[in-house]
């Protein structure tokens, strides 16, 4: 089968309002990406994912579209866009971008007609949305239609005084849900993705895209949320954009699909699928939750890790698409914690825990996914205050923790472990005030640690966690990594994380604890010839079966 150019991509993820702050109003912009294109092609990035760049009233920073053509002025103009594709595509570095196909902004012009019956244009764009009659109860009293819950908390109902009836929001409501049924809602959202394409765009990651379609019966449930995700028809849906759009142009497309089967995956990102190249799941995501806490539950509630579910999650999606599709590598994104807070030991063992981390994912088999900080080690925030944070799931979630019972200083440590916040700190530069992300105070705080973890710190050390990122991420370009074979060891271990990959010269050997405790590990590969080719430990013992906390080592040998 013919290679794609996605397969061979190592891509960066940017949230773009954190990431550079050219024009110092404290919040980052497009210039300040075209500004560090050459600090991303050094470290061996070739593609780049933008978070949602369009202009919006941000009651969900920018996944809520006020005007799918035009460009946030917090972020720039469609000059700088076109700047950044300019710049991007002269050092061979390739562009994509979100795409909020779900919803809008209540302040889209197509909202604003749907709910006025007043306005010229109602009749037209009423259908572009989802809406329901009050449900009357027993007693004949007026209600929402069903008890759906919003993945934000709260109804999925919000009432329309001018229309006298309720639209569907399962975000916030000020997103209001599309209705993709409508014909014409589709035509739109067509022409919105071909003036991006037209522009240049190399890609998009589809944002929600398995909400796509609803449950028109309204069945009454709570929360109800197998009425609203992942029902069959939205791969009808995908598979309509991909053959109209997405294919003629050799586009990348990243999609996402939490608890998909085996089977739905393959439907979504196998080689004969017309919807997505890439699957984005989150079966690793959360694997240290404790179902005991009644405080602060769900997400919310830190436990112990549970390394196995990771490395059988690991194993299933190699297994899955192997031949069949092309698998997508990532420890997190900008919904959960920073990865050494939430996997490693950001405190203790900072440095070796990142590394560790590091070793496990990339020399893995299929495109992997760096999310911006991650490769210096950026860690959690460390907010004392509520009145810090900015999403706004953080303040409908502390009114729920208060309510459980939880006091003020358990639901401030709740967030801070695991808020979606901590993915969205600014950028960590230098040393310099406000982390040299900006001369002003940013529209979100840096972290206090960024006089200590920060690019420049880590620029030209050679142990540093910036360049063990390049090192690796050289590595799995020069020995086509990418295209190796994986075989997994010892899934069932409560703390050893350990693979073989196969690459164009040699096999690789990933022998890693995965834990913040000694271990003792035997693998019997190490007999046949494999050379300890790196460690995050500066003193090994090749062949010592005693693990140091988080300590990993990649052992290689000449292929046959």
């Amino acid at each position: 089968m013919k290679t794609r150019w996605w397969q061979d991509a190592i891509i960066y993820q940017v949230y773009l309002r954190s990431f550079q702050d050219s024009n110092a109003d404290g919040i980052g912009d497009l210039e300040g990406v075209r500004q560090r294109l050459d600090y991303l092609h050094d470290l061996g990035i070739d593609t780049i994912w933008i978070s949602p760049h369009y202009d919006s009233p941000m009651d969900d920073n920018g996944y809520d579209v006020r005007n799918f053509r035009q460009v946030s002025p917090d972020y720039g103009t469609l000059d700088d866009f076109k700047a950044l594709l300019r710049d991007a595509h002269a050092r061979g570095m390739k562009i994509i971008v979100d795409m909020v196909l779900n919803h809008t902004s209540d302040e889209h012009p197509w909202f604003v007609a749907a709910k006025d019956p007043a306005h010229p244009d109602h009749e037209r764009y009423r259908d572009f949305y989802i809406w329901q009659p009050p449900k009357t109860d027993k007693d004949g009293n007026p209600g929402k239609p069903t008890r759906w819950i919003s993945w934000f908390g709260g109804s999925v109902w919000t009432f329309n005084e001018a229309t006298q009836d309720y639209y569907l929001h399962i975000f916030s409501k000020k997103m209001p849900d599309l209705n993709w049924r409508n014909p014409a809602v589709r035509q739109a959202m067509k022409d919105v993705i071909r003036f991006w394409i037209d522009l240049g765009v190399d890609g998009f990651r589809i944002d929600a895209s398995n909400h796509l379609e609803k449950n028109w019966d309204f069945p009454d449930a709570s929360p109800g949320y197998e009425h609203f995700s992942s029902l069959p028809k939205h791969h009808d849906y995908l598979e309509e954009l991909g053959k109209e759009l997405f294919e003629p142009h050799d586009l990348l497309i990243i999609g996402e699909a939490g608890g998909a089967s085996r089977e739905e995956a393959l439907r979504y990102a196998g080689f004969e699928s017309h919807a997505f190249n890439l699957l984005i799941q989150f079966e690793h995501c959360w694997a240290d939750t404790d179902p005991t806490n009644t405080l602060t539950p769900g997400k919310w509630a830190k436990g112990p890790i549970d390394v196995q579910k990771i490395k059988h999650s690991f194993a299933k999606w190699q297994a899955v698409f192997e031949g069949r599709g092309w698998n997508v590598l990532y420890w997190h994104n900008h919904d959960q914690p920073r990865v050494v807070s939430h996997y490693g030991d950001d405190v203790n063992y900072h440095h070796r825990s990142a590394l560790m981390l590091a070793y496990c994912l990339y020399l893995l088999p299929g495109t992997p996914i760096v999310y911006y900080g991650e490769e210096i080690g950026m860690t959690n925030v460390d907010y004392t205050n509520l009145e810090d944070f900015r999403d706004v799931e953080v303040f409908t979630e502390y009114r729920n923790f208060i309510r459980n019972g939880a006091d003020h200083a358990t639901a401030m440590q709740a967030l801070r472990d695991r808020s979606r916040d901590n993915a969205r700190s600014p950028m960590q530069w230098s040393a310099e005030k406000h982390a040299g992300f900006s001369a002003v105070m940013p529209w979100m705080r840096a972290n206090q640690n960024h006089e200590t973890i920060n690019v420049e710190n880590q620029r030209n050390n050679p142990t540093s966690i910036l360049q063990t990122y390049r090192s690796l991420l050289t590595l799995r370009r020069d020995e086509r990594l990418n295209h190796g074979h994986v075989t997994f060891y010892a899934l069932d271990h409560a703390q050893a994380f350990v693979y073989c990959v196969t690459g164009k010269t040699h096999d690789y050997l990933v022998v890693a604890n995965f834990s913040g405790k000694p271990m003792r590990y035997v693998h019997r590969a190490l007999c046949k010839s494999y050379d300890l080719f790196q460690s995050n430990l500066a003193d090994v013992e090749t062949g010592s079966a005693r693990f140091a906390p988080y300590e990993a080592r990649i052992y290689r040998r000449q292929r046959q």
